[in-house]
């Protein structure tokens, strides 16, 4: 991990793990789980039974492969830790570290790589020492290894699971044939888009799922309710919205729009600056455009172009090849245009470094929404938004911290 998916694993893990302990939960589903840095922590390290579920199988491979690799390191590492341990007196993350109290031949047989269909009906497990298949009907597991029993609740165990999950969608089905009966907690670290709204309303909606600690991001791939988005066909539009979520700001049409949900992803903390020299060569491109063609078109898209070129001219040059059109400009009267509108760029400056001042109060909305909506439920007993990184290392480091009355 570098150093930033380390200070996040880190605080994300110790919290969930703390209030895992704190409410009596040994179970844990990850949501948005990707190569399961998360997941295999909260395994391995403070040994709970967790699901890491991800719609990519790519990211299921990966998060099998690490966490079979971590296995076959892992006593080396604790014993090492716990000699710097003991060595420097300080023992008191020592508990932490020790090692699950499963032999390695167990472990392996107990993570398992699950594949759902996009119906959602059946559930094909592949592994070298196991082959399940779950019926989503009847909640049934069929078990071909001797090294696996599902009624074993003692035992930690680390499940990866390629399933799409939308808001609509029943967690239980997936978790049930794991966890049994057993309560569960739900987490999910900087889930995109509209995953972090989606996941809200699977934990209300799970009777199982008493506890929820989630951080989000990629608030621009937000879907809204009141506010389409321009570059997207009608058809490929969410059918269930996640922004705003809560009853209090849809019965007053709140919108925020793309260019407000961009603006909420941009952060000073850490920065010099938030303005980028491509800012200025997009406008200064728009403007020649104007003036040779007389148009701009909506559906002209550069992409970042910018970062592959060493000038202004290379720029102009790739964006006329790029969008498939000919131009009659010389060097010198691209370097005029530089020239002209110098005085452009400094006010250009100023006007992004005002503008993202603006960012926090946007992130906010969407969080209190999240909280709001998860309020405004009869199941819920607390709502709390924490901070838990540091914005300099991870700029999306708010989580929405909820609890649930149990199921009865």
């Amino acid at each position: 991990m570098n150093e930033k998916k380390s200070h996040e694993i880190g605080i994300m893990s110790s919290v969930c793990s703390t209030l895992a302990k704190r409410e009596r939960l040994r179970h844990v589903v990850d949501i948005g789980s990707g190569k399961g840095y998360l997941a295999t922590t909260l395994y391995m390290q403070y040994q709970l039974s967790v699901i890491g579920i991800d719609s990519q199988i790519g990211n299921t491979h990966g998060a099998l492969r690490r966490k079979q690799r971590l296995e076959k390191q892992y006593k080396g590492l604790v014993k090492r830790q716990q000699e710097r341990t003991d060595n420097s007196r300080k023992c008191r993350n020592s508990e932490h570290l020790s090692e699950p109290p499963v032999r390695e031949t167990v472990m392996r047989g107990e993570s398992h790589e699950v594949t759902v269909s996009s119906e959602g009906h059946k559930v094909m497990v592949n592994s070298e020492s196991h082959k399940v298949k779950v019926n989503s009907e009847g909640h049934k597991v069929m078990v071909n290894s001797e090294s696996h029993n599902a009624t074993e609740d003692d035992k930690p165990t680390h499940i990866a699971l390629t399933a799409f999950i939308g808001p609509n969608d029943q967690l239980d089905k997936y978790v049930e044939p794991y966890f049994q009966n057993n309560q569960f907690m739900l987490t999910g670290l900087h889930t995109c888009g509209d995953l972090a709204g989606s996941m809200s309303r699977q934990f209300i909606h799970s009777p199982a799922c008493t506890l929820m600690v989630g951080v989000g991001c990629c608030y621009h791939l937000i879907s809204e309710m009141f506010c389409a988005n321009p570059f997207q066909p009608k058809e490929e539009a969410s059918a269930t919205p996640q922004f705003p979520l809560s009853s209090f700001l849809r019965d007053k049409h709140v919108k925020l729009g793309r260019n407000c949900r961009m603006l909420s992803m941009q952060s000073r903390i850490g920065q010099d600056s938030v303005f980028d020299v491509s800012l200025f060569w997009r406008a200064l491109l728009q403007k020649i455009l104007f003036d040779v063609h007389g148009y701009w078109r909506k559906d002209w898209i550069l992409g970042k172009i910018a970062s592959r070129c060493s000038s202004f001219r290379e720029y102009v040059r790739k964006a006329f090849h790029k969008l498939h059109i000919e131009s009659q400009l010389t060097d010198a009267q691209i370097d005029d245009y530089v020239h002209q509108h110098a005085h452009v760029e400094n006010k250009m400056a100023m006007f992004f470094q005002l503008r993202t001042a603006l960012s926090p109060a946007i992130e906010s909305v969407i969080l209190l929404d999240r909280c709001l909506y998860l309020l405004e439920q009869n199941a819920t007993t607390m709502v709390v938004i924490k901070k838990l990184f540091h914005p300099s290392k991870s700029p999306r480091c708010y989580a929405i911290i909820a609890k649930k009355k149990e199921a009865r």
